[in-house]
């Protein structure tokens, strides 16, 4: 683990990355989403292109910060921006760096280190093509979860967009997912990991796949490629074999860029009705840019 003094500020190394059709195509089917057209990626591929392009892991980043374990790190929220969507056999650039690092307590008294880092891609024009702000944190007690509860907004007469429903969270989908982002971290594939947190062995879903329920909601409400920028914000973790469902409401529609805000969220409703688990909003329409 570094020094406060050098976490704060690191940069990453930097690099570049193109995207496979195999990487897409095995991204796409863990977010048991349809195959996108026109060579585009699904754009949950914000969480590790950027990490991996910029020439770090998230191995890496679990020792910079100094991870404990199992049950050490969660995730607290993404702001990600998509200037234009991004294409498979595209190199891209990366580069980007720790901007925020803070000791902070939860609201039960446990103390926990606050990691945000902010990572820019570019195109071979040097065109900014997308920016991914992910914010981590690192747990420095033994604890299962430090979770907040979110309320969902509730706007009069906001429209709704249709569900996206997964019956199931499959486990296998999990390991996929574990090897393409090159995640170590146990609890998304190792049931003892989580059988030693008192979870029962049920593995972890991944906050990226999470994310891509609500990523496809919106695809199935606006059309592919219609995401400007999705911030979420995580709430309570996914197991195999839940039921969730993905939603959302249109609070505003923007006459001067025909643009439309929309508050989303990922639910389950056992044991416990609308329970949240993720929240946010998204910024999305239905007239851009499909190539860079």
């Amino acid at each position: 683990m570094l020094a406060d003094s050098e976490i704060i500020g690191h940069r990453f190394p930097g690099g570049r990355y193109t995207i496979a059709h195999w990487e897409n195509f095995l991204l796409t089917d863990c977010t048991t989403a349809d195959q996108l057209p026109d060579g585009l990626v699904h754009p949950v591929a914000m969480f590790h292109v950027p990490i991996l392009g910029c020439g770090v892991s998230i191995a890496e980043l679990f020792d910079i910060c100094g991870a404990e374990g199992p049950g050490s790190v969660g995730l607290d929220g993404y702001d990600w921006e998509y200037f234009f969507p991004l294409t498979i056999d595209t190199e891209y650039s990366a580069s980007g760096s720790i901007v925020h690092w803070e000791h902070c307590v939860d609201d039960r008294g446990r103390p926990f280190d606050s990691m945000r880092f902010a990572i820019e891609l570019r195109n071979s024009t040097n065109y900014l093509v997308a920016r991914a702000t992910n914010t981590w944190r690192f747990r420095r007690a033994p604890s299962t979860a430090a979770f907040r509860e979110h309320a969902k907004h509730e706007v009069a007469d906001a429209t709704p967009i249709p569900a996206f429903v997964v019956d199931s969270v499959d486990p296998q989908r999990m390991k996929t997912m574990a090897a393409i982002l090159r995640d170590p971290y146990r609890v998304h594939w190792d049931r003892e990991a989580t059988t030693a947190m008192g979870l029962g062995g049920r593995v972890i879903n991944q906050g990226p796949l999470n994310v891509s329920y609500i990523v496809n909601a919106l695809h199935a409400f606006a059309g592919v490629g219609c995401i400007r920028r999705l911030t979420v914000n995580f709430h309570r973790p996914v197991f195999d074999g839940d039921r969730v469902i993905a939603g959302g409401r249109v609070l505003e529609e923007r006459t001067g860029d025909g643009s439309r805000r929309v508050h989303v969220w990922l639910e389950r409703h056992e044991p416990e009705p609308n329970e949240v688990l993720v929240s946010g909003e998204a910024l999305i329409d239905g007239d851009r840019p499909s190539r860079t």
